[in-house]
């Protein structure tokens, strides 16, 4: 598998330089107030790269140019609603209604100059699709905000997803979606025009993987989360409108909750948790018992933690409140503090005005601490079950855990069926913790009530307990960490 790994992250420093003129951000092309940012001093020419052959000498002829006839300016009202891009396409008038369109933002700032598209309407011969969806046409104008997104894990691709749907698309990307999520420019051009991956021929499937690997290898981009050509109505945590394509806040769980399916999750009406979600992962029993091949919850229950759905849970009460559910903006409030796009937390902003920088540190430490401390007693204990229940057998102590992990190791997995429910649930909620991957942050109730969960469950079958570990914090999470590494190599079968 070929990975892009984030980069580091640091202080963020936005580079203005003087840029190649095409015209100004307020009217239909180029640089803005004198650079754009994005990287570097390359946005204008970088944006030129894009433009294909047909278009390199092409004028402008502004936004009435592309709204002549039948092309872009739709018949009004009737067709706002319309989301076809070809003749009696309403994009002209969304776009009237837009910050882009009182700013002077026209067609061409983002598409290039017009004349030959407009003469011989061709695909072509204008920036569209798939090249148009690139970061640094937002770059333009919005530099500052792009250099802060190169340095994102959003910028970055995991290609197997992608990979593998393009070959195997009939019983790989089209069952599990994976590519929606892995792809920003499934999601932008196929998934939110309500295009479900199982509709599409494998031509249409195989390109999608193609040009997100060979033309726009990220796993989101500006217009993944962003509609350039409309207001939204989703508001962001402050009440603005950023056409946003989905809400910033939204409580309702049933559609991420358990047994939901791959065509429910990921059309979460959520702009962060349509992907930051377990997936419809389920803990009831029936499930326990027949997925035991790997982990059954992706490496993206942050939104169920965070709501306190998703665990294997006790007969009583569910302890899963917490304050950071309800904050306005939910996800953005933490993790785009003053709209910083590196999507990072940092506890002077990110955690105000609710926490001082002192207490909002202190508390994540803490929390960190006591959560680690947790798994690795959790630990301990299946592996202390795993070895009475296995006497003998190399690599028993590992016999706790699913087919694929243990086989990671280099053992022989015993039968699932001789792994009890009580240890199923235990590792269930041990395996939803780590992949959370915030160990108590985003919901400290619920990850402690899930691991108290799991230990009721290993205390009702005898396991002993008060296996405490005396590990640092950082060999503990080196410990849990080599876990997930563990898991995701054998999921990719490497």
């Amino acid at each position: 598998m070929k990975l892009r790994w984030l980069l580091p992250l640091f202080a963020i420093v936005p580079v203005g330089a003087a840029l190649l003129a095409i015209q100004s951000c307020g009217g239909v092309g180029g640089a803005t107030k004198g650079g754009g940012g994005g990287g570097g001093s390359t946005v204008t020419q970088d944006f030129l790269n894009l433009l294909p052959p047909a278009q390199k000498n092409a004028s402008y002829i502004g936004a009435d140019g592309c709204v002549a006839g039948t092309c872009h300016g739709g018949k009004g009202a009737a067709q706002l609603a319309s989301t076809t891009n070809g003749p009696d396409d309403p994009i002209y008038a969304h776009w009237k209604n837009t910050k882009h369109a009182a700013k002077g933002v026209t067609c061409e700032r983002c598409h290039g100059p017009g004349s030959v598209h407009a003469a011989s309407p061709a695909k072509d011969n204008i920036l569209t699709f798939p090249k148009s969806t690139d970061p640094v046409v937002c770059a333009q104008c919005h530099g500052p905000t792009v250099d802060q997104y190169n340095h994102s894990i959003h910028n970055e691709l995991i290609e197997a997803p992608v990979e593998e749907a393009g070959s195997n698309p009939a019983t790989y990307g089209r069952a599990s979606r994976c590519i929606v999520c892995h792809s920003g420019l499934m999601r932008a051009q196929f998934t939110e025009q309500g295009v479900d991956p199982a509709t599409m021929t494998d031509d249409q499937f195989k390109q999608v993987s193609s040009d997100t690997i060979a033309i726009e290898p990220h796993t989101a981009t500006c217009a993944t989360c962003h509609n350039p050509h409309s207001q939204t109505g989703n508001l962001n945590a402050d009440g603005e409108e950023k056409q946003i394509r989905h809400k910033t806040f939204n409580t309702d769980t049933s559609q991420i909750g358990p047994g939901t399916t791959p065509a429910q999750f990921t059309n979460f009406d959520h702009i962060c948790a349509q992907c930051h979600n377990g997936r419809g992962t389920d803990p009831a029993d029936a499930k326990l018992n027949s997925s035991t091949a790997r982990p059954p919850m992706h490496d993206s229950p942050q939104f169920n933690m965070l709501m306190g759905v998703g665990g294997v849970v006790g007969s009583g009460a569910v302890q899963s409140n917490t304050a950071h559910a309800t904050a306005p903006g939910q996800c953005s409030k933490c993790h785009m503090p003053n709209g910083r796009h590196t999507f990072t937390t940092s506890y002077d902003i990110s955690c105000s005005p609710c926490h001082t920088t002192a207490d909002a540190a202190a508390r994540a430490e803490s929390i960190k601490t006591e959560v680690l401390s947790g798994l690795v007693d959790l630990r301990n204990r299946m592996a202390t079950w795993a070895k009475a229940t296995f006497p003998g057998q190399t690599g028993n102590d590992t016999f706790w855990d699913y087919t694929t992990n243990v086989q990671a190791q280099g053992f022989t997995p015993p039968n699932q069926a001789s792994v009890v429910i009580q240890v199923k649930r235990a590792r269930y909620n041990y395996w939803f913790i780590i992949r959370a991957g915030d160990y108590g942050v985003h919901n400290a109730p619920y990850a402690k009530y899930l691991l108290q969960v799991a230990n009721e469950n290993l205390d009702a079958i005898g396991v002993p307990s008060g296996l405490h570990s005396n590990m640092s914090k950082s060999s503990m999470l080196q410990l849990i960490q080599s876990d997930k590494t563990r898991a995701h190599l054998a999921e990719e079968g490497e």
